[in-house]
């Protein structure tokens, strides 16, 4: 990416009206960016805004976007809430290094489809909290690239009756994933997640539809919804593998993460 102007806010209302006002390009911890190969005018750094937090507030966990990888690998507060689900989810980002510039709000603003973290958050129903518009559901944001220009404040999670579990593969254990799933439930309703296919998460609905409100299902319900998720979603090829290998995989990738999510 090569910059031509580059400006540190000091205020949410300053970077709002460069991004909005002057086609901004926003950098959080610039980890990704730096992949892009587009020119830019001006980019705004939000690191002085006051957005490194992971905060409880009632019945949500607030995490604000410039959280980097590292800081959701070790917080107690999402270990308390969600047990190891999000820690696994940054795990085999390249390093503490890597991990303490990957944020967050970079991670989720790029829709990567070999970002793992998205994946558990789509699986989890987070909601995504743009400054002066509002929370964004994660599958709408997701999937909703004619959405303009953005700046993310936080990230919101439910906190109530959590179960979640995550897995994935790769070739190596720094490696971009291969393919990686996760598996949510809360009060009984299941949500299944899939990513790096080689695009972005997607939900696997008929799949969770068939584990039913059962919060412990039989294994031969968690197998049918397994198999579901691999037909449901589709699959492409890249350099880490091709279409048939990955909905191969996800047979097991399902199965392990809704596995987890019931010990």
């Amino acid at each position: 990416m090569e910059i031509s102007s580059f400006v540190r806010t000091k205020s949410l209302d300053e970077a709002y009206t460069l991004i909005h006002e002057q086609k901004a390009f926003p950098i959080g911890g610039g980890a990704w960016s730096r992949l892009n190969a587009r020119r830019i005018d001006l980019a705004v750094d939000l690191s002085a805004l006051g957005l490194l937090y992971i905060r409880r507030n009632g019945d949500q966990v607030e995490i604000g976007a410039m959280t980097t990888a590292r800081d959701i690998e070790t917080s107690e507060e999402l270990k308390a809430v969600f047990g190891p689900f999000f820690a696994d989810s940054v795990a085999h980002i390249v390093g503490v290094q890597m991990k303490n510039i990957v944020t967050a709000g970079g991670t989720v603003a790029g829709r990567y489809g070999f970002a793992e973290l998205n994946t558990a958050l789509l699986a989890a129903e987070a909601e995504v909290v743009l400054y002066r518009e509002g929370p964004v559901g994660f599958e709408k944001f997701l999937t909703n690239r004619a959405h303009g220009p953005a700046l993310i404040e936080k990230i919101l999670i439910s906190a109530v009756d959590f179960s979640g579990g995550f897995s994935s593969v790769r070739t190596t254990a720094n490696d971009f994933p291969i393919l990686d799933a996760a598996a949510v439930n809360r009060k009984g309703v299941w949500k299944i997640a899939v990513g790096a296919r080689p695009g972005s998460a997607r939900l696997a609905p008929e799949a969770a539809a068939l584990l039913g409100s059962e919060k412990s299902p039989k294994m031969e319900k968690i197998e049918k919804a397994a198999e579901q998720a691999a037909e449901e979603l589709s699959f492409g090829n890249d350099v880490r593998g091709s279409a048939e290998y990955r909905k191969d995989v996800c047979v097991s990738l399902v199965r392990r993460a809704i596995q987890e999510a019931v010990r």
